[in-house]
């Protein structure tokens, strides 16, 4: 009986090695099993688009299109850092299409056939702006050749492409406050362009970094 052989670890991608690594990199992502939240059907629904550029700004390594959103009274996530996206409205077919209206909306860009989708990340479950209610937050991921200029909408107050190897700069990783029922509480955060990426935006990213491999710096 011939022994069983076991498959060799992937090796890590390099996101500093430009659109060779970044092909690999769409290569697994298209193989990654995201998560579907049962029921999701019957909960309020948002999409969100994570753009990577295989190169970033003036030929740069391949980087990540982050929004700051904008400072608005009643919305808590009021100034943070995250990705172009909204809830799905009358005129949406589904979450990817509102995904794609509110990447047009919040940074000008027009989608074309240069906007490749290279895969979707798990659900992630969440609660709809001042209310209660459930929502579900679906993130898909375009790739670009480049990164494209782009005009902050009303509802982002700075964009910026920020280079992949950010990501997973280990000296980079930080320590968010937040308060809950009025207790300071620690989260997980990573400073990206003066800001720090925390909360469902780092567990987009997270999942990200795990299902293409990219190798920590």
């Amino acid at each position: 009986m011939p022994e069983p052989t076991t498959r060799p670890p992937a090796r890590p991608v390099d996101p500093s090695t430009g659109p060779s690594g970044l092909d690999s990199l769409a290569a697994r992502l298209q193989s990654h099993r995201a998560r579907r939240l049962p029921g999701r059907h019957w909960m309020v629904r948002c999409g969100v688009v994570l753009l990577i550029a295989e190169q970033g700004p003036g030929g740069a390594a391949p980087a990540l299109l982050m929004m700051r959103r904008a400072e608005r009274a009643g919305d808590p996530w009021s100034g943070q850092v995250s990705f172009p996206g909204g809830r799905v409205q009358v005129e949406d077919a589904d979450t990817r299409a509102a995904a794609l209206r509110e990447l047009s909306e919040e940074t000008g860009l027009q989608p074309d056939a240069s906007f490749v989708p290279i895969g979707r990340l798990s659900d992630l479950l969440t609660r709809e702006h001042g209310r209660q209610r459930p929502m579900v937050v679906t993130p898909y991921v375009y790739q670009v050749p480049r990164a494209l200029a782009v005009a902050p909408g009303a509802e982002a107050a700075r964009l910026w492409w920020e280079p992949l190897t950010t990501l997973v700069d280990t000296d980079r990783q930080r320590t968010q406050i937040w308060r809950v029922a009025g207790l300071p509480l620690p989260f997980p955060a990573i400073e990206v362009s003066g800001a720090r990426l925390w909360g469902l935006s780092l567990m987009m990213v997270k999942e990200l970094v795990r299902a293409t491999g990219l190798k920590p710096r």
